[in-house]
């Protein structure tokens, strides 16, 4: 799917997708008036964003503490070997791990860092033992559990 560039965006289309990005549940109907469109032109325009990859999805946001899994823990990981091969196999095994949130390749001490949602601290116990260190090629695991969640899930700035 292409994805337009940052340029392409019209002042229009980011009134749009700042209101989307506040509430993605909003009818066309009231996206309209909020960014002064005929309901018909709204809906074109958002029909382009999603159809050119800008907007990739509507989701809902849960609350972790209300479905088990209030814990959120960052983890580092080191590779034993930083060729394609490794990287690869790496990030296919932690795709198939629901735990993970993200997983996002870095530069600096660690390869990777893992964003994590558990129940607790024995929950992430027996994920780190029998998942995360059995990962293809981990060399070094690195956990810091997260203490207060300041900002989360913002908007892109736009």
């Amino acid at each position: 799917m292409p994805n337009a560039a940052p340029a392409d965006l019209t002042a229009l289309d980011r009134r749009i997708l700042r209101a989307l990005q506040r509430d993605g549940r909003i009818s066309n109907a009231d996206l309209a008036r909020e960014v002064g469109l005929s309901a018909a032109a709204c809906w074109t325009h958002t029909k382009r964003l999603f159809r050119t990859g800008v907007v990739r999805t509507v989701r809902a946001l849960l609350a972790p503490d209300a479905i088990g899994c209030g814990t959120l823990v960052f983890v580092g990981v080191v590779l034993d070997r930083s060729t394609p091969e490794s990287f690869a196999a790496f990030e296919a095994a932690v795709r198939a791990m629901d735990q993970v949130l993200e997983c996002v390749l870095v530069a600096g001490d660690v390869d990777y860092f893992l964003r994590i949602r558990v129940r607790d601290m024995p929950a992430f116990n027996r994920l780190h033992s029998e998942r995360i260190i059995a990962l293809p090629g981990v060399r070094q695991v690195r956990t810091f559990f997260v203490m207060n969640e300041v900002k989360t899930d913002g908007p892109l700035p736009l």
